[in-house]
């Protein structure tokens, strides 16, 4: 029954994500939803960022970090662990053109004489590239599932964990590179500023453990350690499921979403 119920989970979620957008969100949204995913498998973008998603990470988790070899039983924690660092090159090469390439070609003053809001446009521009990544994120499943066939078994609550996790992470990881994206009209430039940005608030939760906080900067290190993107995603990469987590990355993502609207609705670039 348990494992009826953690299948359920796993692709349940995804699907939900993905039919939302499709079915039953405003027509403005479905309209930009499949406009965006359109133009990312008519070109080349989805078909390369799916393969070296597939084949950096799994190169890294089986070779670089012996992910699978080194641990006491199945599991794939180590792969979830160096997942952040992975999506920080991936997905802001993946949404550095969500509004800088607007912009630049000029179609943004086009897109906004369309009756179509700008939370509609977003929305339909964020679950395209959120239903790419979770595409890229399934496409593992193969690891759990082929280790369960000829080596042994997985915790799959704990894997049902970490990729939800992992799709809650990737929204916060969209909606802080889509706001980035919105500042600048070239592209090379929102993928620096939006990498840079992620590998800062990925990386900002390890400094107290590297750097010595004297007492009276005490509430400092909380404010580094809380902040931190990896943080709240090491109960997810153990397969922990801990309210304030998800509390979290959905305020993040809905703090960014909104920054992002006030960011199109000022249209400074006109």
């Amino acid at each position: 029954m348990s494992t009826f119920i953690n299948i359920i989970v796993l692709f349940g979620v995804p699907a939900l994500l993905i039919l939302l957008p499709s079915v039953w969100l405003p027509v403005g949204v479905r309209a930009e939803y499949k406009k965006e995913l359109s133009g990312y498998f008519n070109s080349l973008i989805a078909y390369i960022f799916l393969i070296l998603f597939v084949v950096v990470s799994n190169l890294m988790f089986f070779y670089l970090l012996n992910g699978l070899f080194r641990e006491e039983s199945a599991s794939m924690r180590r792969f979830f662990a160096m997942l952040p660092y992975v999506f920080v090159v991936f997905i802001p090469g993946l949404t550095m053109g969500a509004w800088a390439k607007e912009k630049n070609i000029g179609t943004i003053e086009l897109l906004f004489t369309f009756p179509v809001s700008p939370w509609e446009i977003m929305l339909g521009k964020f679950f395209a590239a959120l239903t790419l990544v979770i595409t890229a994120l399934y496409s593992t499943l193969f690891v759990p599932v082929l280790t369960q066939i000829f080596m042994g078994n997985f915790d799959w609550g704990q894997i049902v964990t970490q990729y939800i996790g992992s799709i809650l992470l990737a929204c916060c990881y969209i909606a802080i590179t889509f706001l980035l994206s919105s500042l600048t009209m070239e592209l090379i430039n929102a993928f620096l500023l939006s990498a840079i940005t992620l590998l800062a608030l990925t990386l900002i939760g390890y400094l107290p453990s590297i750097m010595q906080f004297p007492v009276w900067l005490e509430w400092l290190r909380k404010v580094f350690v809380w902040t931190s993107l990896s943080t709240h995603f090491g109960n997810f990469s153990k397969g922990v499921i801990d309210s304030r987590d998800i509390l979290y990355y959905v305020g993040v993502t809905a703090i960014f979403a909104y920054l992002n609207l006030r960011s199109l609705d000022s249209r400074k670039w006109r």
